[in-house]
């Protein structure tokens, strides 16, 4: 894996002496701390279906070999130009651990492998997950992955990207299992009615939720260890919980039911991993900087991810200058996701017309801010990737 350290030093020295061209990974990281040349541009190329980029792949080959990812990350290099690829490992979330900790996947030609058994279906079942010792089955294929794309393509950023206590916790317990367990905990500590108490325990127990998620901090930490020994650094890592959010989880119980068991993990790291958690708008944002502890700004994802949009799949225009100033006030690089809906229907005025409005923005108000392209459903013109990056070197720079 690159020195990270040594290229933020690179990169400080190019941008503030305009010593030669930036490369991604060096406009990324400048961006974290300043403003680059431009915005730089990012593609979450998991998301493209590998027949769309090699009609010779399917999901089952990349499930099945290193190899097919690797010739369709080398794909989605030659074809797109872009600062940073975002995890290019074509298993959906086969990688993240729990497949190989007893969750049962789907595994198809045509459909992105999806849990179809878990493991834990009674609190016995807790015991019998260890922690493992070395990084084996598709956890270390995704490490091998990751690092032999980034020996190949040094001038990108690939940044580690592994599940969190909740995320890992719905892998292993179900999507539909967890929130009811988190509820009826909820529930249970928060009366002291003897009566409503034995209720709740006759409708489930809720002692199972905090037993889980103890067991997947432990996991989630576990896995970031693995990854440093394999030889990854964890500059830029990010510890993901996206589902730990509206409508699943309330922000009131993100922060008392999930928020101490992630925190566990990002101190166990020195506080180096970056938090994943959505919020749904630029008022949640202000709202949770300026009412929660200290220090929560490591726990926003700052990003338009889950913002309200349109019906054509742009981010309500009206958030974009809350956000911005937002980011800007607080120092924070803000990363703007284009949609794959309005990706897919859009022509290319539409898509020049909003690329010009987000960039045009940022850089008058001189906000660092990313664009990136989160999804690209099947039926997109990849021609329309480019496009997009090709408007943000127009109108992006600063």
């Amino acid at each position: 894996m690159p020195n990270l350290m040594l290229t933020m030093v690179k990169a400080l020295v190019k941008g503030k002496l305009r010593l030669g061209k930036l490369s991604g990974i060096e406009r990324f990281m400048l961006a974290q701390i300043g403003l680059p040349d431009r915005v730089p541009t990012m593609l979450a190329a998991t998301n493209i279906e590998p027949y769309m980029l090699d009609p010779k792949y399917n999901w089952r080959s990349t499930v099945e070999s290193i190899e097919a990812n690797i010739a369709l990350a080398d794909r989605v290099c030659e074809l797109f130009d872009c600062d940073m690829v975002s995890v290019p490992i074509w298993q959906g979330t086969m990688g993240m651990g729990a497949a190989d900790l007893g969750t049962e996947y789907k595994i198809s030609e045509d459909r992105v492998p999806y849990p179809v058994a878990y493991p834990l279906q009674r609190k016995e079942d807790i015991a019998r997950i260890t922690l493992p010792e070395e990084a084996t089955g598709y956890l270390k294929m995704y490490f091998d992955i990751c690092a032999e794309f980034q020996r190949r393509h040094p001038e990108l950023l690939l940044p580690l990207t592994l599940d969190g206590p909740w995320d890992l916790a719905m892998l292993l317990r179900g999507d539909d299992k967890l929130p009811m367990d988190m509820r009826l905990h909820k529930d249970y500590v928060e009366t002291d009615d003897p009566v409503r108490k034995e209720k709740i325990r006759r409708r489930g127990d809720p002692d199972i939720y905090p037993a889980i998620m103890e067991l997947t901090s432990q996991l989630a930490s576990r896995h970031f260890d693995l990854a440093v020994k394999y030889g990854m650094s964890l500059t830029g890592a990010s510890l993901v919980d996206q589902y730990a959010a509206s409508p699943i989880l309330s922000r009131q119980d993100y922060v008392k039911y999930a928020l101490p068991y992630i925190e566990r993990v990002w101190l166990h790291h020195k506080k180096k991993l970056t938090i994943v958690a959505p919020c749904t708008s630029p008022m949640e944002m202000r709202r949770i900087l300026e009412t929660e502890p200290a220090g929560i700004r490591h726990q926003i994802l700052w990003a338009n991810y889950v913002f309200p949009t349109t019906p054509e799949g742009i981010t309500l225009p009206e958030y974009d200058r809350p956000a911005f100033e937002l980011a800007k006030e607080y120092k924070r690089s803000f990363a703007y996701i284009v949609h794959g809906k309005f990706l897919r229907d859009a022509s290319g005025q539409e898509i020049e017309a909003l690329v010009k409005r987000v960039c045009t923005s940022a850089t008058e108000m001189r906000t660092s801010i990313s664009l990136s392209i989160s999804s690209v459903p099947p039926g997109t013109d990849l021609q329309k990737i480019n496009l997009t990056f090709d408007f943000v070197k127009k109108y992006g720079r600063y």
